[in-house]
């Protein structure tokens, strides 16, 4: 496939950052080639880079995983169907075909991160270096090519599970993996890069990948395999990091959200931005800006409580405007908001979730659900109000709506979560997963179940 043989050029070889405003500060390097740039720490260090680099793309964190994640789902309306030649409407009113835009370019977008990942992972054990620097490279791309793969699977199901550099002609020999494959090499990547990063980076390093970011997705991984579990032992460590206040904790979204994300104790992991830098910071379009009706809040007021501190955020915009959440200060239309991908409070809920599911009435799970809604300035739930398992079941859902509201999450959730045919009846069940691109399909040399069911 084209996806995997694409030059670690494209976006540039981004040189090793040394400040936090640096970190992202990605500079290309075209004098260097694949064969001449890894060859030492500073060229392992300068290719990681470009791994993150490959997150922060409109491809990815910069504006399709918001139309996958979250205008699929119920919380974001397209009421402009000529935007952008149609290929978003198509997304939210689920009749995107192979041919759709969107969908290739997210393959694509994760694939590159990938194959920057798996260069990393092919060069790091052959260079001398110390092996505490040469291991938090290698968690780090191993934590970036998970990210990616999980991204694949919740989007596509099943998906060509690349874990080495390839030639074209294999490459075109690719077939896809069972979503069960694609689970078990993240799991093996998330455990691995949990045990070789550190629990928290000095402030000029700020940004990268740490154990607790680890460990979150890959409780996270658990949950959508419903290994409930599994997620609360693996997430266990996380929450009693977030009790203790020291490197991670519940902070109230309006002192996080919009503008203290790069330093917030409540983000585990965010795609990072940079306003001004070459490449490093996001067209506030791409934060749900409100241009002609094109991204319209549909969050109902009325489900948070009056009290709770969320509800301006996702509130509804004028034209032009942009929600609370992401609304960072713009100029000639570049923002430097980052977007979350891992939070304390999702770290929480799924951990209350994870405990209800395996026994109903578990204190530490009412303590998880309270410390957001808490930390929301919300009231309280109790064993008086959710007296059942199912009750507080729905309370968690509703939870995670109001609070991971318009951060790619929604559409994974209702999924998961097997809300599809309640929320959008009708709709038919193949659509949960989205359809292979068609470009994707033509690369390759054995195209017999490459399609997934129900798409031509």
């Amino acid at each position: 496939m084209k996806t995997y043989i694409i030059s670690i050029l494209t976006c540039g070889l981004m040189i090793t950052a040394t400040s936090c405003k640096k970190f992202l500060d990605l500079k290309p390097l075209d004098s260097y080639t694949e064969n001449t740039f890894y060859n030492d720490e500073k060229g392992l260090q300068g290719g990681l880079i470009s791994c993150y680099d490959a997150l922060q793309t409109d491809s990815l964190y910069g504006n399709n995983l918001l139309t996958l994640g979250e205008l699929r789902g119920d919380n974001l309306i397209d009421n402009d169907p000529g935007s952008g030649a149609g290929v978003r409407n198509q997304i939210e009113v689920f009749s995107e075909t192979s041919a759709n835009s969107i969908l290739s370019g997210t393959w694509m977008g994760h694939y590159k991160a990938i194959y920057r990942c798996n260069i990393i992972l092919d060069r790091a054990p052959a260079i001398s270096m110390s092996e505490t620097a040469k291991n938090q490279i290698i968690g780090q791309a191993k934590f970036i090519r998970a990210l990616s793969y999980f991204n694949l699977t919740r989007i596509w199901g099943n998906v060509p599970l690349v874990l080495k550099v390839q030639k074209t002609e294999e490459a075109r020999e690719n077939t896809r993996a069972t979503a069960a494959q694609v689970y078990q090499q993240v799991i093996d990547d998330l455990t691995d890069a949990a045990l070789k990063l550190p629990t928290s980076w000095p402030d000029a390093q700020r940004g990268r990948a740490t154990s607790y970011a680890a460990t979150a997705i890959l409780g996270k991984v658990y949950l959508y395999q419903k290994k409930f579990d599994l997620v609360e032992t693996t997430l266990k460590p996380v929450v009693t990091a977030i009790y203790a206040r020291a490197i991670l904790d519940t902070v109230p979204q309006t002192k996080t959200f919009p503008n203290n994300m790069k330093t917030s104790k409540d983000i585990i992991f965010a795609v990072q931005y940079l306003s001004g830098g070459v490449k490093e910071f996001v067209n506030q379009d791409n934060r749900y800006r409100n241009n002609n009706n094109t991204n319209i809040i549909n969050i109902p007021q009325a489900l948070f409580e009056t009290s709770d501190n969320r509800k301006a955020l996702v509130a509804l915009t004028g034209t032009g405007g942009r929600p609370g959440k992401f609304n960072t200060p713009q100029v000639n239309n570049e923002t430097s908001s980052d977007f979350p991908v891992i939070r304390c409070a999702d770290v929480l809920l799924m951990y209350a979730e994870a405990l209800n599911e395996t026994s109903y009435g578990n204190t530490e799970a009412f303590k998880a659900l309270n410390a957001v809604r808490l930390n929301a300035v919300a009231s309280a739930k109790t064993p008086a109000i959710l007296t059942s398992q199912s009750e507080f079941r729905t309370a968690v859902y509703l939870e995670r709506r109001l609070e991971l509201a318009l951060e790619a999450d929604r559409w994974f959730d209702i999924v998961r979560t097997s809300q599809m045919n309640v929320i959008f009846p009708g709709i038919p069940s193949f659509r949960s997963i989205y359809p292979v691109p068609q470009v994707e399909i033509d690369n390759v040399n054995n195209k017999s179940g490459y399609q997934n069911a129900g798409y031509n």
